[in-house]
């Protein structure tokens, strides 16, 4: 996804060179497609289970695997990876191995028992809960639930405080939610949340009431990064777009700040389990065009670091990506979500990365 994180805290910071294309060592693994909420924007169009999900027995399999190959971090999301009940099971497994884990949820399932236990019995370290806005008629109507909701998820984000998780609110950038993200930086600050997490949507799973494609989001923001910018305690940036160290908007804020250009991981440093197996570069790039295997048929290692589509993600310049441009080893052709979303070709062009908007058209 393209990703913005507004960190308040000292902490983990990925300095990495994403396009040195070395072994995954970082998984998404979408446990199950059930989600009891029914969010107006959802990268895995998640709602009613997958009917072929792997099988407790298969999944610790696979965790036993992906710690053969050196995963040492696994960030579980959905669905609603909570409406998984053997979750506990797979999380204890994984700290067995010593994998540590980042969960991604709408929070309405997490009481403070539970809470107290991941802590007590797994190797989670944070997590990330969908926030979107304050306002509880704009929440009821993203996430499409009732809006007492809305205290639900503020809640769990008191456990997961209390417990000393790293605590990160994600916000889906939309014209709905934009008016918001101010109080939510405010919010943050005043409870002591460590990361606000600004996700552009992609055109791929469900997607109602976003920005068109090609629309540059980054501008609308600048009011949002001056106002982190005042904030008494802020700690750094961190795009995650492959082409955000060329876009204006980025460069003036590199002169107030320290920004951290992760890039795009995908398939280079992380790959994606879906729930019944199937293994994808992008938690926003599940089509049939970008599937690199499935764990239940194929080998892990062959998958991970054998598949066609990571050859094209380290090399682009091998599939005729944006030949030519003297960026590419630093950029790596774009986002191919985007790509893909905007052409239907896995090796078109990413129309949005700023230097093709820039230049002059033939």
């Amino acid at each position: 996804m393209l990703d913005v994180k507004l960190k308040f805290q000292p902490g983990h910071a990925d300095g990495k060179d994403w396009m040195s294309g070395g072994p995954v060592k970082v998984l998404f693994w979408n446990v199950t497609r059930s989600c009891n909420f029914n969010c107006q924007i959802c990268f895995s169009n998640s709602g009613a289970p997958d009917p072929d999900e792997l099988t407790l027995p298969e999944a610790k399999t696979l965790i036993r695997r992906a710690h053969e190959l050196g995963v040492v971090d696994v960030i579980i999301t959905g669905g609603e990876p909570f409406m998984r009940p053997d979750l506990l099971e797979i999380l204890s497994c994984m700290a067995e191995l010593g994998i540590t884990a980042r969960i991604a949820t709408n929070g309405s399932l997490l009481t403070e028992k539970l809470v107290e236990r991941i802590r007590r019995e797994t190797r989670t370290t944070s997590f990330l809960i969908s926030l979107d806005s304050l306002d509880p008629c704009i929440y009821s109507e993203i996430h499409r639930v009732p809006p007492i909701q809305l205290e639900k998820a503020l809640e769990a984000l008191r456990f997961v405080r209390a417990h000393d998780f790293h605590t990160t609110v994600s916000i889906r950038l939309t014209p709905r939610t934009l008016p918001g993200i101010i109080d939510i930086v405010d919010r943050a600050a005043d409870e002591g949340w460590a990361t606000i997490s600004l996700q552009r949507p992609i055109f791929s799973g469900r997607v109602e009431g976003a920005w068109p494609p090609m629309f540059d989001v980054l501008p609308l923001l600048e009011p949002v990064f001056e106002h982190f910018l005042s904030m008494p305690s802020r700690w750094r940036v961190e795009t995650y777009m492959p082409w955000a160290r060329y876009h204006p908007v980025i460069q003036k804020l590199e002169e107030k700040i320290p920004v951290g250009h992760v890039g795009c991981g995908a398939a280079r440093g992380i790959a994606v389990i879906q729930p019944s197996g199937r293994v994808v570069p992008c938690v926003c790039f599940d089509v049939p065009a970008s599937a690199m295997g499935n764990v239940r048929d194929q080998d892990l290692r062959a998958i991970l670091q054998e598949s066609p589509v990571r050859a094209m993600m380290k090399r682009p310049q091998d599939y005729g990506i944006c030949d030519g441009c003297i960026h590419l080893s630093t950029c790596g052709g774009g986002c191919r979500a985007t790509a893909f979303a905007l052409s239907g070709n896995l090796a078109g062009a990413d129309e949005t990365c700023p230097l093709r908007r820039a230049a002059p058209r033939q």
